[in-house]
């Protein structure tokens, strides 16, 4: 795992700059009343930080945790993302990455195939949590940053791979 590591620390090291220069306004922004203003977008990357923090951790204790899933609108609402500080959500979010980074490092490989039920089709394995998690943090930091297409994408970030 020490390649997911070091790709997700690359990744917020890249990202984290970019972020901290998106204006308080920008960030505020809801240009369709059904989607997700940038501020919403980072919160819910915060939730999956630190729903993918317990999962990782816990996951590590035990061969099937059970059912672990996010019911991801509930939490960026009742968090009320949009009225918090953007800067302070950047850090957060920074933060709790890089500790995120230092566990994936760390990780027992002998529990990489202990399950979850994260609420896909079948139980996910330790490893596609944490293959996933920087997948999809890509996904949303491309949203954020306007790098959606891979090719401008793959300018600051890397790919895991398989």
């Amino acid at each position: 795992m020490n390649t997911v590591s070091k790709q997700l620390r690359e990744t917020i090291d890249a990202a984290h700059p970019r972020l901290t220069s998106i204006t308080e306004a920008r960030a505020s922004e809801r240009p369709y009343a059904d989607k997700w203003s940038i501020k919403e977008t980072l919160g819910h990357m915060i939730d999956s930080a630190s729903n993918n923090h317990q999962r990782i951790v816990r996951m590590q204790e035990t061969g099937n945790i059970g059912t672990f899933t996010y019911s991801q609108q509930h939490w960026v609402t009742s968090q009320h993302y949009q009225e918090e500080p953007w800067r302070d959500m950047v850090e957060c979010w920074y933060r709790l990455n890089a500790h995120l980074a230092h566990i994936i490092a760390h990780v027992d490989p002998g529990s990489l195939e202990h399950v979850c039920d994260t609420g896909y089709a079948k139980p996910a394995s330790l490893k596609f949590v944490i293959e996933d998690y920087l997948r999809h943090l890509e996904h949303h930091l491309g949203q954020i940053l306007g790098d959606e297409d891979p090719r401008q994408r793959a300018k600051w970030v890397r790919r895991v791979p398989g």
